[in-house]
């Protein structure tokens, strides 16, 4: 049986596609680099290989992560993974099931597949984010009901995926209820919430990339399985739905709420630097052309 019809969140990559290959080179790559320097230091082999395989996912991710928020253009995922494999040096601790959510999400809401989330992967999703919610931060629940709720109100609506988001919202508010019994916990998100370094890391990724936001209007990628050009508005709440989970994740953990979605910042960054960049070698090109 194939994977499409199991799932409609699955994306299968094609190896006989060069910018696919790439990254997988890239990704394994970085797993053996990381790996390696890890047993020269002296670290046990489960430990290292456990350290390169951190790092090589951490890499993977900021690319499909890009590739979901960019589909028109593939050289920005490789602006991204470039981000990812620095990132991962300054910050070796990314939340990899998190990055998983969070790209199982972003696929709710843009059907870069070209279908709408199946009754089975909604249930699958909002126990993944019940867990992660209830064990790690409440905010992922509030993550996971913003994309279910935004699938359920935008072209095409999948409505039976407002009942998830319901159900998320209500862990969500379990998991908050939770953390909030626990001593110090709004003591550490008001530090947290002032630390200079992450807040002006949101400030400079949200002013880069809400204008990308804004003149994504015409998508001419196509869902996977039925290539019909992707809803521009999908492709729009899906970056916002992006932005908006990195910046209340970082603003209320600082730098460690930036650290367990590297990957995500990565991506974000990378796309905008890239777009930033097209646009200005146009511009060059076209001045060039006037003389």
């Amino acid at each position: 049986m194939k994977v499409e019809r199991l799932s409609s969140l699955t994306r299968s990559i094609d190896l006989d596609y060069p910018t696919n290959r790439a990254i997988v080179i890239i990704s394994l790559l970085f797993l053996f680099g990381i790996s390696g320097f890890q047993l020269f230091l002296g670290m046990d082999i489960s430990a290292a290989f456990y350290s390169g395989l951190r790092a090589g996912t951490s890499v993977f991710f900021a690319w499909a992560f890009a590739r979901e928020l960019d589909p028109d253009n593939e050289l920005s995922a490789f602006f991204a993974a470039f981000l990812g494999c620095t990132g991962f040096l300054f910050f070796p601790a990314p939340f990899l099931l998190a990055l998983f959510l969070e790209l199982l999400l972003i696929r709710i809401v843009n059907r870069s597949t070209g279908m709408p989330s199946k009754t089975s992967d909604s249930l699958a999703v909002l126990l993944l984010s019940g867990w992660i919610s209830l064990q790690a931060n409440w905010t992922f629940g509030l993550f996971t009901s913003l994309a279910f709720y935004l699938d359920s109100f935008l072209p095409v609506p999948n409505r039976h995926n407002r009942i998830f988001g319901g159900a998320a919202f209500i862990v969500s508010v379990l998991a908050f209820l939770k953390a909030a019994g626990q001593e110090n916990t709004f003591l550490d998100i008001e530090t947290t919430f002032l630390d200079l370094q992450s807040g002006l890391l949101m400030l400079i990724a949200a002013l880069l990339f809400i204008p990308i936001i804004l003149s994504s209007q015409k998508i001419k990628s196509g869902g996977d399985m039925t290539g019909i050009p992707l809803n521009p508005l999908r492709v729009q709440a899906a970056q916002l739905t992006a932005l908006l989970s990195a910046g209340l994740l970082t603003a209320l953990r600082g730098w460690a709420g930036a650290e367990s979605l590297m990957p995500l910042w990565g991506a974000i960054l990378g796309i905008s630097l890239y777009g930033y960049l097209r646009m200005l070698l146009k511009r060059l090109h076209k001045s060039s052309q006037s003389d």
